[in-house]
């Protein structure tokens, strides 16, 4: 079993608000290294968190080129979950950097809470098939990086969603991430409670999610 992993679609680097990649089902399992991924620029997310962090320029050539070290974790930012090349890149920056295997990263992935860009929210029913499609070409973008590197072991893919979230319901998660090549996708007994941080980083919602963990096989 894998002692990395990486996470999608993160926020502000603070302890409490980043994704909890220790999570498995029905249990815990420690990280040595975890590549934090981030779908704004350094600079958006920088005005947004109000955060000051030096660059990580990897020597790597790659299409990303910002990168941050932040609390002894590898961040990387510009990373579009749904775009095989942006993950194959942080992948690379982040195996460089921990001196390990794609497949030490790549085992065990945790998404929290996707949403689609833009205000959908009046309209609830397009806002859910946005998300859905998001989940199912996300889960593409990791089976096709996942080939990329010959990943052939299984890969597991843990979302934070609570199963009665109006933007997207347990059931229709699990028919998106199957839609998307998930071989089997199953929800954690437990209920978990976190908090999401708002754009600022300062203030934050407490929250109570479902764990969902999709099964990828090749």
């Amino acid at each position: 079993m894998t002692k990395g992993a990486m996470t999608l679609a993160e926020g502000s680097q603070k302890s409490k608000f980043k994704t909890d990649a220790t999570l498995v089902l029905n249990g815990h399992q420690k990280r040595q290294y975890v590549l934090r991924t981030a779908y704004d620029s350094l600079s958006a997310w920088k005005a947004k968190y109000a955060v000051n962090v030096s660059p990580f320029y990897p020597r790597l050539r790659t299409s990303i080129r910002e990168a941050a070290l932040i609390d002894n974790e590898i961040w990387v930012f510009g990373v579009d979950g749904t775009n095989t090349t942006n993950i194959v890149d942080a992948v690379k920056i982040a195996t460089q950097f921990y001196q390990v295997k794609p497949k030490d990263i790549l085992g065990n992935i945790y998404i929290k809470n996707l949403n689609a860009e833009g205000q959908h929210e009046g309209n609830m029913s397009l806002l859910v098939k946005l998300n859905m499609s998001l989940y199912e070409q996300t889960t593409q973008a990791l089976i096709e990086a996942c080939k990329y590197f010959g990943i052939q072991s299984a890969v597991n893919i843990h979302v934070y969603s609570s199963n009665i979230n109006p933007k997207i319901s347990q059931s229709e998660l699990q028919q998106a991430l199957k839609a998307g090549g998930a071989r089997v996708v199953e929800t954690d007994s437990r209920k978990i409670r976190h908090k999401v941080g708002s754009n600022n980083g300062l203030d934050s919602v407490p929250l109570v999610s479902n764990l969902h963990v999709a099964k990828l096989g090749f």
